[in-house]
C-alpha cells in the first residue's frame, strides 16, 4: 500500500490467508482506510488467489463483526483498526 499515513501490514494478512488456505476473506475497514480497500483487495487477491469481499459496512472495533459471513461462505474476517489491538496482558 503506498500510503504512509497507515499500515495496514498486508503481510501479516496475506501470511495467515494463506496458512489457513482461505478460499473466501472478508475485509472490514475503518471509514479512514476504505478509501484504499481496492489497492488492499487488488493485493491480497494477486499474492494469495482468495476472493475477497469487502465490507463497506460499520466498523467500530474488534466487537462490531458483519452478520451473515458464514452464509457469504467466507473463510476468514481481516477486520482493520487505527490502532493497535491490545492483550490482556499487555493492559
Amino acid at each position: 500500500m503506498k500510503n504512509k499515513l497507515y499500515n495496514p501490514e498486508l503481510e501479516k494478512a496475506i501470511a495467515k490467508i494463506q496458512e489457513i488456505k482461505a478460499k473466501t476473506v472478508c475485509i472490514q475497514l475503518p471509514d479512514g482506510m476504505k478509501p484504499y480497500a481496492q489497492e488492499i483487495e487488488q493485493e491480497i487477491t494477486t499474492k494469495t488467489g482468495a476472493r475477497v469481499l469487502i465490507w463497506l459496512g460499520s466498523n467500530f472495533g474488534a466487537c462490531d463483526i458483519p452478520l451473515g459471513l458464514n452464509r457469504m461462505g467466507v473463510d476468514l474476517l481481516i477486520s482493520w483498526g487505527h490502532n493497535k489491538f491490545h492483550k490482556k496482558e499487555e493492559w
